[in-house]
Protein backbone atom coordinates (compact mmCIF):
# COMPACT_ATOMS: atom_id res chain seq x y z
CA UNK A 1 0.00 0.00 0.00
CA UNK A 2 1.03 3.46 -0.76
CA UNK A 3 0.33 6.70 -0.85
CA UNK A 4 -0.20 6.75 -4.96
CA UNK A 5 -3.33 5.69 -7.36
CA UNK A 6 -3.32 1.98 -7.23
CA UNK A 7 -4.03 0.34 -10.53
CA UNK A 8 -7.32 -1.66 -11.35
CA UNK A 9 -7.55 -5.12 -11.89
CA UNK A 10 -9.87 -5.75 -14.62
CA UNK A 11 -12.33 -7.78 -12.42
CA UNK A 12 -15.39 -7.27 -11.40
CA UNK A 13 -16.52 -6.36 -7.33
CA UNK A 14 -17.95 -9.47 -6.08
CA UNK A 15 -21.47 -9.72 -5.85
CA UNK A 16 -21.61 -9.20 -1.95
CA UNK A 17 -19.84 -6.22 -2.07
CA UNK A 18 -22.04 -5.24 -4.56
CA UNK A 19 -25.10 -6.21 -2.12
CA UNK A 20 -23.95 -3.29 0.39
CA UNK A 21 -26.82 -0.83 0.28
CA UNK A 22 -25.62 2.62 1.70
CA UNK A 23 -29.06 4.17 1.86
CA UNK A 24 -30.09 1.18 4.51
CA UNK A 25 -26.76 1.74 6.35
CA UNK A 26 -27.95 5.41 5.95
CA UNK A 27 -31.13 4.77 7.71
CA UNK A 28 -29.56 2.88 10.44
CA UNK A 29 -27.08 5.83 11.31
CA UNK A 30 -30.07 8.20 11.68
CA UNK A 31 -31.56 6.05 14.20
CA UNK A 32 -28.11 6.28 15.86
CA UNK A 33 -27.66 10.06 16.24
CA UNK A 34 -31.27 10.82 17.24
CA UNK A 35 -31.70 12.79 20.72
CA UNK A 36 -32.71 10.46 22.47
CA UNK A 37 -29.61 8.64 21.93
CA UNK A 38 -27.98 11.67 23.88
CA UNK A 39 -24.78 11.06 21.86
CA UNK A 40 -23.97 7.28 22.96
CA UNK A 41 -22.20 8.38 26.03
CA UNK A 42 -21.84 5.34 28.23
CA UNK A 43 -23.47 5.51 31.43
CA UNK A 44 -26.72 7.20 29.82
CA UNK A 45 -30.59 6.33 29.28
CA UNK A 46 -29.72 7.01 25.34
CA UNK A 47 -26.65 4.70 25.62
CA UNK A 48 -28.72 1.92 26.62
CA UNK A 49 -31.00 3.06 23.80
CA UNK A 50 -28.50 2.83 21.36
CA UNK A 51 -27.14 -0.51 22.49
CA UNK A 52 -30.72 -2.39 22.42
CA UNK A 53 -31.26 -0.93 18.72
CA UNK A 54 -28.08 -2.73 17.59
CA UNK A 55 -29.03 -5.59 19.06
CA UNK A 56 -32.54 -5.77 17.62
CA UNK A 57 -30.98 -4.86 14.35
CA UNK A 58 -28.54 -7.61 14.13
CA UNK A 59 -30.92 -10.09 15.63
CA UNK A 60 -33.84 -9.27 12.47
CA UNK A 61 -30.93 -10.48 10.41
CA UNK A 62 -30.80 -13.67 11.50
CA UNK A 63 -27.91 -13.10 14.05
CA UNK A 64 -28.19 -13.96 18.21
CA UNK A 65 -25.78 -11.42 19.43
CA UNK A 66 -24.82 -11.37 22.99
CA UNK A 67 -23.74 -8.31 25.41
CA UNK A 68 -20.51 -8.40 27.25
CA UNK A 69 -20.45 -6.02 29.99
CA UNK A 70 -17.22 -4.70 31.73
CA UNK A 71 -16.99 -1.80 34.45
CA UNK A 72 -15.43 1.74 33.85
CA UNK A 73 -13.96 3.02 36.67
CA UNK A 74 -14.78 6.86 35.85
CA UNK A 75 -16.97 8.72 33.22
CA UNK A 76 -16.59 12.37 33.02
CA UNK A 77 -20.44 14.40 32.49
CA UNK A 78 -21.80 17.85 33.26
CA UNK A 79 -24.66 17.17 35.58
CA UNK A 80 -26.13 20.45 34.43
CA UNK A 81 -26.10 23.66 32.07
CA UNK A 82 -22.74 25.18 32.43
CA UNK A 83 -22.51 29.19 33.01
CA UNK A 84 -19.72 31.55 33.12
CA UNK A 85 -20.52 35.19 33.83
CA UNK A 86 -17.97 37.97 33.08
CA UNK A 87 -18.34 41.58 34.09
CA UNK A 88 -15.74 44.33 33.70
CA UNK A 89 -12.93 44.48 32.16
CA UNK A 90 -13.25 44.30 28.54
CA UNK A 91 -15.72 41.93 28.55
CA UNK A 92 -18.94 42.31 30.44
CA UNK A 93 -21.96 39.44 29.40
CA UNK A 94 -22.79 35.65 29.69
CA UNK A 95 -20.75 33.34 27.90
CA UNK A 96 -21.52 30.84 25.13
CA UNK A 97 -21.28 27.09 26.29
CA UNK A 98 -19.41 25.10 24.10
CA UNK A 99 -19.24 28.13 21.36
CA UNK A 100 -17.31 30.39 23.91
CA UNK A 101 -16.00 28.23 26.98
CA UNK A 102 -15.98 24.62 27.78
CA UNK A 103 -15.48 22.27 30.94
CA UNK A 104 -12.06 20.78 31.06
CA UNK A 105 -11.44 17.05 31.52
CA UNK A 106 -8.41 18.13 34.84
CA UNK A 107 -10.80 20.57 36.40
CA UNK A 108 -10.85 19.73 40.84
CA UNK A 109 -14.97 19.37 41.52
CA UNK A 110 -17.12 22.83 41.16
CA UNK A 111 -19.87 22.27 43.28
CA UNK A 112 -21.33 26.02 43.41
CA UNK A 113 -20.50 28.99 41.27
CA UNK A 114 -16.86 30.30 42.08
CA UNK A 115 -16.35 34.15 41.55
CA UNK A 116 -13.13 35.98 41.45
CA UNK A 117 -11.11 38.66 39.57
CA UNK A 118 -9.43 37.48 36.74
CA UNK A 119 -5.19 38.18 36.82
CA UNK A 120 -2.31 36.98 35.14
CA UNK A 121 -0.66 36.38 38.06
CA UNK A 122 -3.44 35.23 40.45
CA UNK A 123 -3.07 35.40 44.06
CA UNK A 124 -6.01 35.10 46.97
CA UNK A 125 -9.66 34.96 45.60
CA UNK A 126 -8.63 35.41 42.33
CA UNK A 127 -8.96 33.28 38.98
CA UNK A 128 -5.55 32.18 36.72
CA UNK A 129 -5.73 33.50 33.28
CA UNK A 130 -3.40 30.53 31.48
CA UNK A 131 -2.76 31.50 27.64
CA UNK A 132 -0.55 28.65 27.51
CA UNK A 133 -1.13 25.77 29.55
CA UNK A 134 1.43 23.85 30.69
CA UNK A 135 1.25 19.69 29.76
CA UNK A 136 1.23 16.98 32.19
CA UNK A 137 3.17 16.71 35.58
CA UNK A 138 3.40 20.40 34.73
CA UNK A 139 -0.53 21.38 35.22
CA UNK A 140 -0.93 19.72 38.02
CA UNK A 141 2.34 21.72 40.24
CA UNK A 142 1.21 24.59 38.29
CA UNK A 143 -2.49 24.28 40.43
CA UNK A 144 -1.07 23.07 43.52
CA UNK A 145 0.90 26.61 43.51
CA UNK A 146 -2.20 28.33 42.74
CA UNK A 147 -3.97 26.78 45.10
CA UNK A 148 -1.23 27.89 48.03
CA UNK A 149 -1.65 31.01 47.21
CA UNK A 150 -5.20 31.13 47.40
CA UNK A 151 -6.63 31.24 43.70
CA UNK A 152 -10.09 30.05 43.31
CA UNK A 153 -9.75 28.56 40.24
CA UNK A 154 -7.75 28.72 36.28
CA UNK A 155 -9.04 29.45 32.77
CA UNK A 156 -7.36 27.93 30.57
CA UNK A 157 -7.59 28.48 26.62
CA UNK A 158 -8.77 26.80 24.15
CA UNK A 159 -8.99 27.15 20.58
CA UNK A 160 -12.94 26.44 18.73
CA UNK A 161 -12.32 24.04 15.99
CA UNK A 162 -13.66 24.61 11.95
CA UNK A 163 -16.91 24.06 13.73
CA UNK A 164 -16.68 27.40 15.93
CA UNK A 165 -16.67 24.60 18.83
CA UNK A 166 -14.87 24.07 21.77
CA UNK A 167 -14.29 20.71 21.07
CA UNK A 168 -15.52 18.49 23.75
CA UNK A 169 -13.47 16.28 25.68
CA UNK A 170 -14.18 13.82 27.68
CA UNK A 171 -11.01 11.68 29.14
CA UNK A 172 -7.62 13.80 30.55
CA UNK A 173 -5.06 12.64 32.78
CA UNK A 174 -6.10 13.32 36.88
CA UNK A 175 -8.02 16.08 37.75
CA UNK A 176 -6.06 19.27 39.82
CA UNK A 177 -7.12 20.64 42.84
CA UNK A 178 -8.73 23.73 41.53
CA UNK A 179 -12.12 24.34 39.20
CA UNK A 180 -10.68 24.69 35.94
CA UNK A 181 -12.48 26.10 32.60
CA UNK A 182 -11.51 26.02 28.99
CA UNK A 183 -12.05 29.63 27.49
CA UNK A 184 -11.56 31.23 23.89
CA UNK A 185 -8.31 32.67 23.82
CA UNK A 186 -9.71 36.15 22.69
CA UNK A 187 -12.14 36.05 25.49
CA UNK A 188 -9.67 35.17 28.39
CA UNK A 189 -7.71 37.82 27.20
CA UNK A 190 -10.32 40.51 27.45
CA UNK A 191 -11.26 38.38 30.97
CA UNK A 192 -8.07 39.66 32.64
CA UNK A 193 -8.98 42.84 34.99
CA UNK A 194 -12.84 41.60 35.38
CA UNK A 195 -14.95 39.61 37.64
CA UNK A 196 -15.67 36.03 36.38
CA UNK A 197 -18.34 33.81 38.01
CA UNK A 198 -18.27 30.44 36.77
CA UNK A 199 -20.61 26.73 37.26
CA UNK A 200 -19.56 23.92 35.38
CA UNK A 201 -20.74 21.07 37.07
CA UNK A 202 -18.12 18.34 35.85
CA UNK A 203 -18.90 14.93 37.76
CA UNK A 204 -16.63 11.89 37.67
CA UNK A 205 -18.74 8.61 38.07
CA UNK A 206 -18.57 5.02 37.32
CA UNK A 207 -20.50 3.00 34.59
CA UNK A 208 -20.89 0.30 33.05
CA UNK A 209 -19.95 -0.49 29.15
CA UNK A 210 -21.04 -2.64 27.39
CA UNK A 211 -19.62 -4.77 23.72
CA UNK A 212 -22.17 -6.20 21.43
CA UNK A 213 -21.08 -9.37 19.72
CA UNK A 214 -22.52 -11.52 17.15
CA UNK A 215 -21.00 -14.73 15.19
CA UNK A 216 -21.60 -15.69 11.58
CA UNK A 217 -20.49 -19.52 11.67
CA UNK A 218 -18.32 -19.92 8.35
CA UNK A 219 -17.81 -23.26 6.70
CA UNK A 220 -14.76 -24.50 8.80
CA UNK A 221 -15.95 -23.82 12.26
CA UNK A 222 -12.56 -24.99 13.12
CA UNK A 223 -10.72 -21.79 10.70
CA UNK A 224 -8.94 -18.64 12.20
CA UNK A 225 -12.19 -15.61 12.65
CA UNK A 226 -12.17 -12.61 10.95
CA UNK A 227 -12.92 -9.84 12.90
CA UNK A 228 -15.33 -6.75 12.22
CA UNK A 229 -15.03 -4.00 14.87
CA UNK A 230 -16.38 -0.24 15.28
CA UNK A 231 -17.60 1.31 18.12
CA UNK A 232 -21.07 3.36 18.80
CA UNK A 233 -20.69 5.13 21.57
CA UNK A 234 -19.73 8.65 21.28
CA UNK A 235 -18.89 11.71 23.24
CA UNK A 236 -22.56 12.62 24.66
CA UNK A 237 -24.46 15.15 24.45
CA UNK A 238 -24.04 18.50 26.57
CA UNK A 239 -27.46 19.64 28.94
CA UNK A 240 -28.55 22.09 26.57
CA UNK A 241 -27.06 21.06 23.50
CA UNK A 242 -27.57 18.09 21.23
CA UNK A 243 -24.66 16.04 19.83
CA UNK A 244 -25.47 13.50 16.97
CA UNK A 245 -22.06 11.85 16.94
CA UNK A 246 -22.79 10.73 13.33
CA UNK A 247 -19.77 10.77 11.42
CA UNK A 248 -17.66 9.50 14.99
CA UNK A 249 -18.86 6.71 14.94
CA UNK A 250 -22.24 5.87 14.27
CA UNK A 251 -21.07 5.99 10.37
CA UNK A 252 -18.64 3.12 11.14
CA UNK A 253 -21.42 1.12 13.00
CA UNK A 254 -24.32 1.44 10.91
CA UNK A 255 -21.63 0.09 8.14
CA UNK A 256 -20.76 -2.95 9.99
CA UNK A 257 -24.54 -3.30 10.74
CA UNK A 258 -25.10 -3.49 7.02
CA UNK A 259 -22.17 -5.94 6.34
CA UNK A 260 -23.54 -7.72 8.64
CA UNK A 261 -26.76 -7.98 6.46
CA UNK A 262 -25.23 -8.88 3.54
CA UNK A 263 -23.29 -11.39 4.91
CA UNK A 264 -25.85 -13.53 6.31
CA UNK A 265 -27.77 -13.51 3.51
CA UNK A 266 -25.08 -14.34 1.57
CA UNK A 267 -22.83 -17.94 1.50
CA UNK A 268 -21.25 -18.60 4.15
CA UNK A 269 -17.92 -17.64 3.82
CA UNK A 270 -15.03 -20.18 4.70
CA UNK A 271 -13.90 -18.73 8.28
CA UNK A 272 -16.43 -17.28 10.40
CA UNK A 273 -16.70 -14.05 11.20
CA UNK A 274 -17.26 -12.45 14.35
CA UNK A 275 -18.96 -8.44 14.51
CA UNK A 276 -18.46 -6.54 17.82
CA UNK A 277 -20.13 -3.12 18.03
CA UNK A 278 -17.96 -2.04 20.85
CA UNK A 279 -18.15 0.48 23.38
CA UNK A 280 -15.90 3.02 25.24
CA UNK A 281 -13.99 4.09 22.56
CA UNK A 282 -14.29 7.50 23.43
CA UNK A 283 -12.52 6.95 26.91
CA UNK A 284 -9.59 5.28 26.18
CA UNK A 285 -10.58 2.22 23.71
CA UNK A 286 -12.39 0.12 26.67
CA UNK A 287 -14.20 -2.07 25.23
CA UNK A 288 -12.10 -3.26 22.21
CA UNK A 289 -8.82 -3.40 25.66
CA UNK A 290 -11.81 -5.86 27.33
CA UNK A 291 -12.95 -7.85 23.98
CA UNK A 292 -9.05 -8.46 23.11
CA UNK A 293 -8.44 -9.71 26.63
CA UNK A 294 -11.26 -12.14 26.49
CA UNK A 295 -10.38 -13.65 23.29
CA UNK A 296 -6.68 -13.96 24.55
CA UNK A 297 -8.04 -15.65 27.38
CA UNK A 298 -10.42 -18.10 24.92
CA UNK A 299 -7.31 -18.54 23.01
CA UNK A 300 -8.87 -17.01 19.75
CA UNK A 301 -6.25 -14.72 17.65
CA UNK A 302 -8.69 -13.48 15.24
CA UNK A 303 -7.33 -11.31 12.34
CA UNK A 304 -9.40 -7.91 13.45
CA UNK A 305 -10.45 -5.21 10.73
CA UNK A 306 -11.52 -2.06 12.77
CA UNK A 307 -13.88 0.88 11.04
CA UNK A 308 -13.84 4.39 12.81
CA UNK A 309 -14.95 7.21 10.85
CA UNK A 310 -16.81 6.20 7.23
CA UNK A 311 -18.76 9.63 6.50
CA UNK A 312 -16.50 11.62 4.34
CA UNK A 313 -14.71 10.42 1.76
CA UNK A 314 -11.26 13.00 0.77
CA UNK A 315 -9.85 10.75 -2.16
CA UNK A 316 -8.24 7.96 -0.35
CA UNK A 317 -8.86 5.64 2.81
CA UNK A 318 -6.19 6.12 5.50
CA UNK A 319 -5.29 1.88 7.00
CA UNK A 320 -3.53 1.67 9.82
CA UNK A 321 -1.63 -2.03 10.47
CA UNK A 322 -0.06 -3.89 13.47
CA UNK A 323 1.34 -5.36 15.06
CA UNK A 324 4.76 -4.64 13.25
CA UNK A 325 6.56 -7.02 13.92
CA UNK A 326 5.89 -9.48 12.17
CA UNK A 327 3.86 -7.42 9.85
CA UNK A 328 0.43 -8.77 9.08
CA UNK A 329 1.23 -9.24 5.47
CA UNK A 330 -1.79 -11.14 4.58
CA UNK A 331 -3.67 -8.56 5.75
CA UNK A 332 -2.02 -5.78 3.66
CA UNK A 333 -2.48 -8.59 0.72
CA UNK A 334 -6.76 -8.42 1.61
CA UNK A 335 -6.87 -4.62 1.32
CA UNK A 336 -4.48 -3.98 -1.45
CA UNK A 337 -6.67 -6.30 -3.08
CA UNK A 338 -9.78 -4.92 -2.50
CA UNK A 339 -8.77 -1.76 -2.84
CA UNK A 340 -7.72 -2.75 -6.29
CA UNK A 341 -11.01 -4.09 -7.54
CA UNK A 342 -12.72 -1.66 -6.23
CA UNK A 343 -10.77 1.37 -7.55
CA UNK A 344 -10.16 2.96 -4.29
CA UNK A 345 -7.04 4.70 -3.45
CA UNK A 346 -5.67 3.66 0.17
CA UNK A 347 -2.46 4.66 1.97
CA UNK A 348 -0.62 4.01 5.09
CA UNK A 349 -2.27 6.42 7.39
CA UNK A 350 -3.37 7.26 11.23
CA UNK A 351 -6.20 5.22 12.74
CA UNK A 352 -6.05 6.18 16.11
CA UNK A 353 -8.62 3.78 17.46
CA UNK A 354 -10.06 0.52 18.57
CA UNK A 355 -7.61 -1.68 16.37
CA UNK A 356 -4.79 -0.72 17.83
CA UNK A 357 -5.83 -2.55 21.32
CA UNK A 358 -6.05 -6.10 18.99
CA UNK A 359 -2.89 -5.14 17.80
CA UNK A 360 -1.54 -4.54 21.05
CA UNK A 361 -2.66 -8.09 21.94
CA UNK A 362 -0.73 -9.87 19.50
CA UNK A 363 -3.35 -10.41 16.90
CA UNK A 364 -3.32 -8.87 13.37
CA UNK A 365 -4.82 -5.83 12.78
CA UNK A 366 -5.89 -3.20 10.27
CA UNK A 367 -7.63 -0.05 11.32
CA UNK A 368 -9.74 1.78 8.46
CA UNK A 369 -10.41 5.46 8.01
CA UNK A 370 -12.85 7.18 5.52
CA UNK A 371 -12.85 10.50 7.01
CA UNK A 372 -15.76 12.73 8.85
CA UNK A 373 -16.75 16.34 9.59
CA UNK A 374 -16.46 18.13 12.70
CA UNK A 375 -16.41 15.24 14.88
CA UNK A 376 -16.38 16.28 18.80
CA UNK A 377 -19.17 18.48 17.83
CA UNK A 378 -22.59 19.37 17.88
CA UNK A 379 -22.28 19.80 13.88
CA UNK A 380 -21.50 15.88 13.31
CA UNK A 381 -24.32 15.06 12.08
CA UNK A 382 -26.54 12.64 9.89
CA UNK A 383 -26.91 15.89 7.17
CA UNK A 384 -22.99 16.05 6.65
CA UNK A 385 -23.14 12.35 6.24
CA UNK A 386 -21.93 11.32 2.25
CA UNK A 387 -23.85 8.02 1.56
CA UNK A 388 -20.97 7.24 -1.42
CA UNK A 389 -18.35 7.34 1.94
CA UNK A 390 -20.52 4.93 3.44
CA UNK A 391 -20.67 2.94 0.72
CA UNK A 392 -16.81 2.55 -0.11
CA UNK A 393 -16.30 2.15 3.18
CA UNK A 394 -18.85 -1.40 3.49
CA UNK A 395 -17.53 -2.27 -0.10
CA UNK A 396 -13.72 -2.04 1.20
CA UNK A 397 -14.95 -4.46 3.82
CA UNK A 398 -16.98 -6.65 2.35
CA UNK A 399 -13.96 -7.08 -0.24
CA UNK A 400 -11.36 -7.47 2.46
CA UNK A 401 -13.22 -10.04 4.24
CA UNK A 402 -13.56 -12.19 0.91
CA UNK A 403 -10.13 -12.10 0.20
CA UNK A 404 -8.98 -12.91 3.57
CA UNK A 405 -11.51 -15.95 3.80
CA UNK A 406 -10.67 -17.81 0.48
CA UNK A 407 -7.19 -17.11 0.49
CA UNK A 408 -6.30 -17.65 3.65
Amino acid sequence: MKDTVQGREPVAARSAADAFDADRAVTTLRALCTPDMQGRAPGTAGHELAAEFLVAELTSYGLAPVRERFAIREIMRLAGPPTLRAKGGRLDRELVHRAEFAEHPRSGPMPGPVTGTVSADAGAGEWAALPTVPQGNAFAELADALAARGAVGILTAQNADASGFLTKRVQGPAPVGLPVVAVRPDLLADAVGGVVTAHVPLVRVPATGTNIVATLPGGDPEAKPILLTAHYDGVGSDPERHFPCAGDNASGTAVMCEVARVLTSSEPLPRPVVLALVDAEEIGTLGSGHHARTLREAGVEPDAINLDMAGKFNGKIAIELGPADPAPRHIIAALDSAGRRLGIQLYAGTVSSDNRRYASAGFPAAGIGVGAAHYHSPLDGPERIDPDALGKAGRLVLETIHHLATRN
